[in-house]
């Protein structure tokens, strides 16, 4: 791995964050993951674990519904302004700066760990970050994160139309890349499976976000509501289904200790 100092990627970040990745898709996505995370709330007790929080969004959001949880960040300056947003809002939340793959608490002192957009593929060591995750879960305890996916439909795609060789060759041979400064691992569904299971967990159920839609694609509002509305119905339908639960931009993954 190129030598990259992934905290001071994300402090430089931090500033602009909130209003840097905001486009339709990327709002479709968010709608996707709090869907699924409110499916796994009923009946929870004890702590929520928010890794890779960032500005605190869900950390917020799920501190306001009245959880216990906390936010944890590797970047100190996203954690400042997690910080900030808490405390203007009224809320009392812890806020940890630490790396995922050395988690600073106790075996089994977690009822849920979240992780959305995709912070464990920025993590070189993820196989520990696995077996870490699963150690401060609760026996029965739950993960759910979203993670890149390697073999995300349109991705191959665009890179195979446009005749992009240099890609497809290179994206063939490894599941890593450096885009924009940032050192990406790009998990299969099935590799994401064995890595859960090899960590320990009983249950590991991985499927697609993003399966027809693009983070980036550029259209006009009117176009893009209704190729959201449409594409992400039949997203809605399918998301779990063999083929198609592998072929997201973005892998989901609901993990059970």
């Amino acid at each position: 791995m190129p030598d990259i100092n992934i905290p001071k990627y994300y402090d430089n970040l931090a500033s602009d964050y909130d209003t840097r990745l905001v486009n339709p898709q990327l709002d479709y996505m968010r709608t996707v993951e709090d869907s699924v995370l409110s499916d796994n709330l009923e009946d929870l007790h004890g702590i929520i674990l928010d890794v890779g929080c960032g500005t605190g969004k869900q950390t917020l959001d799920l501190a306001g519904q009245g959880f216990d949880v906390i936010g944890l960040d590797i970047s100190s300056e996203m954690i400042r302004i997690a910080k900030k947003k808490a405390e203007d809002a009224g809320l009392s939340i812890p806020f940890v700066i630490a790396s995922a793959d050395a988690l600073p608490f106790k075996e089994g002192c977690m009822s849920m760990l979240i992780s959305m957009f995709c912070a464990y593929s920025h993590i070189p060591e993820y196989d520990h970050a696995f077996r870490e995750m699963h150690r401060v879960l609760v026996e029965e305890g739950r993960v759910i994160f979203t993670i890149v996916n390697r073999w995300n439909l349109n991705w191959w795609l665009r890179h195979t139309l446009v005749g992009n060789r240099d890609w497809v060759r290179h994206a063939l041979k490894n599941r890593d890349f450096v885009i924009d400064g940032l050192w990406t691992y790009y998990f299969s569904r099935n590799e994401l499976k064995r890595k859960m299971k090899g960590a320990g967990f009983q249950k590991a159920r991985v499927g697609s976000v993003m399966i027809f839609l693009y983070p980036h694609l550029q259209r006009i509002e009117k176009d893009a509501s209704l190729y959201l509305r449409v594409f992400g119905r039949i997203e809605n339908m399918v998301r779990w289904i063999f083929p198609f639960n592998g072929l997201g931009y973005y892998l989901l993954a609901i993990c059970t200790k």
